[in-house]
Parts: C-alpha cells; structure tokens; sequence
C-alpha cells in the first residue's frame, strides 16, 4: 500500500472515531469518561455496567457457538475469533455446546426472545465466563466488534510485535446492552477524484464494521473518473476511467499546474460484486452513486451524444465544478437507464444515490433540445428542468423497486 492511501485509512479511522462518537450520544458517558482506558468503546454502548476483575484469555478458552450451521454464528464471531487467534497464537477451540467447559468458555447466543432488537445485543464478561446474546446475526455481530475493542490493542498489531500484552489477554469484566441509536450510519467513499483499489476498499470497509457503520456511500462516477465497468458502454471505462493529468498544487494557485501523468482506475463487475458481498458479510450495504445530470464529464467523454453537443469534452484534471451535463433528449434517456440497470444487477441496496447537485444550467440554456423540453413540459426553466430530469430517472428507479436518493 502507497502512503497516499495508507495516509486515507489513518483518516478512515480518524474519521470513524469521530462519527461514531457522534452517533453514540450521552448514554454512559459519565461510564466512560471514569475509565476510558479499562473500556475503549467507540460508540459507546446505551448501557454499561462496569465490573471488577476480567476474563483471562490462555490457550484453554473454548468458544460455544449455536450447533445450527444456518445460524452463521461462526462467520459473524469470526472477526474477533481469528485475530485473537493470529495474535494471540492460541488455538480458541470451538466446541459443541453439550461439552462446553465450566469455566474459561465463551459463547455466543443466537435466539429469538433475545429482546434486543434488529442489531443489538448483549455481552456479559465475568472472571471464569464471556456470554454475547442477539436476536439477530447483526447483533451478534456488532457484540463480537465489541469483544474486538475489549481485546487489549495487541489484538490489531499482529505480526508487529514480538509478544503478547504483557498483562496477558486480559478483557475487562462488564455487563453491557447496546443497540444503535440511528439506523443509517454511513460513511462515504469518493473513488471519483481519486481511484482506491479492491483491496483499499475492503480495509475501508473493515474500519467500518469495527465502529458498526452500515451503510457504504460509494462515489462512483465524477467528471474526474468513471470508476464502474458498464457492459454495454464500454467506453466509460476505455475512456471515461482515465485522464491525462491530475492538478499539482491547490486549486486556487495560477496559473494551473499539472503532472502530465495518465491516471485512473475502474472496477469490474466481477470487482464489484466481491466488495458488495464482502460488506455484506460485515453487515454494510452498499449505496451507488452514479452522479447525474451535472459532474458527467467523464461520461460525456466517452460519449458525447448524451451531452448538449458543445465540442469535445475531456475528463476533467482540475477539480471544482463544470458546464458540462447530460441533455434532456431520448437517447440520454436511454443511455441513463441501461447503465441504471446494469447497476441494479450488482447493487441489491433499496437505496441508489443520483448526486444531483453542481449542475449548472448554461448549456441547456444554449441548448434547443433542452429548450423544446422546457416549452413541451409546460416547465418555468431550466432550475425545473433538472428536476423533471430526476423525476424521469427517479421513475425507472422506482419501477425496479429502488428508491432515488440525492445530495
């Protein structure tokens, strides 16, 4: 990994830190700020119940998990399971209930009459036992991130350092109820302006789950860069996914200086899918956004039939905001709608992100076609001619079952 992009994780994480600490609100924050350091909880849970002593993790502990495989108890503890496993190196036995030891076990419950909601859960950890208690495989997922943060830090260095905690794998003794207090809690990911790869994406993703973040904005498609494979324009990609250059400097620095150097990126679908169903796994969907009508540079320079027809257009090296914009005729249409349901076959999320902001009107101003639409809808201008725009796109959405949403 680049600096570049080891320097966007550390933000990811920074930034998580932050919203998830918005998120959690005051419930426990007297808890909390008596003992940062014995509970290092992010977001901090609705209800904590601070314990003396802790459960001492040693190359005896067996883990319970529900014998049922539908119940997939095993994928959701895994995250915990084997990074302690990796760093810890001992074995965390898993074991069928029936021969679950007395003490030094811990278990996780899968049962209906949990109470806790759609994603929330219990955890108890005492001296000899840890029980983690859901309703639902979201639950107990967000219980096994919990156990993660208990986990001394050693947890996450693996590799890294040579020994394990030297207080051993000690997890504090606590009793805690938790479930979120908002039912979106979304990051964001422009991969637009700067292109991030499968696997930079998918430590991104990481970061999320560990501070229970469900929903993935994923910002495909910008006048600097058409980041998602469309079958049936290949174009987007061959052309639209790259520019000649990238802007050196702040913007505000004249004149404009650039590297020359051709950069860009796309995504697969086969590429997408994998993250879709990696998030997944970790409880996160994936919302796309395919930005529309304004921020299409990069479209229209792969395919300038769809814009006003005001000469060549080239994927944008600066930043800031462009004249260039889809036009309202129907081919556009077309065009917008065959890429909207290649998108819906790779993206289950209810929800697809239109961008809808910047789009300024001067070249439907200039433009017949847009004209004819104006006077043909009965429309004031061209402010309520983007939101016809909209309204035809948001149709097609809905027709499939999606709904549209924008900034």
């Amino acid at each position: 990994m680049n600096r570049s992009h080891a320097a966007a994780l550390r933000s990811v994480t920074l930034l998580g830190l932050m919203c998830a600490l918005g998120l959690a609100g005051n419930p426990g924050l007297e808890a909390q700020m008596a003992d940062p350091d014995r509970y290092p909880l992010v977001p901090w849970p609705r209800a904590l119940e601070a314990r003396a002593g802790a459960f001492m993790v040693d190359s005896t502990t067996r883990v319970v998990l529900p014998a049922t495989v539908e119940d997939g108890v095993a994928a959701h503890a895994a995250p915990w399971l084997d990074a302690l496993r990796v760093a810890s190196g001992f074995p965390l036995e898993v074991v069928a209930p029936e021969e679950a030891p007395a003490r030094n076990v811990v278990t996780f419950v899968l049962e209906a009459d949990a109470a806790t909601g759609d994603e929330g859960y219990t955890l108890d950890v005492s001296d000899d036992r840890i029980i983690a208690r859901a309703g639902t495989p979201t639950g107990l997922f967000y219980a096994a991130q919990t156990l993660r943060q208990l986990t001394p830090r050693h947890i996450e260095r693996a590799g890294l350092l040579r020994a394990g905690p030297p207080e051993g794998w000690a997890i504090p003794a606590v009793s805690i109820r938790d479930e979120p207090r908002f039912s979106w809690r979304g990051l964001h990911l422009d991969v637009g302006r700067h292109f991030f790869g499968v696997e930079f994406v998918k430590r991104y993703l990481d970061q999320m789950a560990s501070f229970k973040f469900n929903r993935f904005h994923w910002h495909l498609t910008e006048d600097q860069g058409w980041r998602i494979e469309i079958e049936a324009y290949p174009k987007l990609t061959e052309v639209g996914a790259w520019r000649d250059g990238t802007l050196v400097g702040h913007y505000g620095n004249r004149p404009h200086t650039f590297d020359g150097a051709r950069y860009g990126g796309f995504y697969t679908q086969d590429e997408i899918r994998e993250i879709v169903a990696y998030a997944a796994a970790r409880h996160i969907t994936v919302v796309p956004e395919i930005e529309l009508p304004g921020h299409s540079s990069a479209a229209l320079a792969a395919y300038p039939e769809f814009g006003c027809g005001e000469g060549p257009v080239e994927v944008a090296q600066l930043w800031g905001v462009f004249e260039d914009i889809y036009c309202p005729h129907e081919q556009t249409f077309g065009f917008l709608e065959t890429v909207f349901d290649e998108v819906l076959d790779l993206f289950p999320s209810p929800w697809i992100h239109i961008g809808g902001d910047e789009a300024p009107k001067a070249q439907w101003e200039r433009s017949a076609a847009a004209q004819e639409v104006i006077r043909r809808e009965g429309l004031a201008d061209e402010r309520e001619l983007q939101s016809w725009f909209i309204r035809r796109i948001e149709r097609h959405l809905n027709a499939a079952g999606r709904r549209l949403i924008g900034w």
